[in-house]
């Protein structure tokens, strides 16, 4: 991803592959690129992205895995367990002992998802708001 095109149709299948239809900006999108130990796996159909996971370093020994997604089409076909996996091997080959990631406790499947990955959960985050 090192286009502005690549970066833009990046984050329209993002939004196409998030629950409510949501994408990080494109300069979300850059500052994160910039973070330490950055990378991304994606699936591509043809030139188009079809699922995507990024990864980035939380220190020493932990990484992320975040932003998940695969477009709601190609769901249910092992996409998803594919690419975690393949990025899961590259964390553990550049000498990292553990991957954590973030996510809605309404997504059931994704939870599951997590869960059948050997994902376990280290604590719960309660967000409070206030229609204004």
């Amino acid at each position: 991803m090192t286009t502005h095109d690549e970066e833009e149709k990046y984050l329209k299948a993002e939004a196409a592959g998030d629950l409510y239809g949501v994408s990080w900006s494109l300069n979300h999108l850059r500052w994160t690129k910039k973070g330490q130990e950055w990378d991304t796996f994606t699936v591509f159909d043809g030139n188009e992205v079809v699922g995507s996971v990024m990864t980035w370093g939380l220190g020493k020994e932990r990484s992320a895995t975040e932003n998940i997604f695969v477009l709601p089409e190609w769901r249910r076909k092992g996409i998803a367990k594919a690419v975690i996996t393949e990025a899961l091997k590259f964390l553990k080959e550049k000498g990292k002992s553990e991957a954590t990631l973030g996510v809605f406790g309404d997504n059931g499947r994704a939870i599951s998802l997590y869960e059948s990955l050997g994902y376990r959960m280290l604590f719960i985050i309660i967000e409070f708001g206030i229609d204004l």
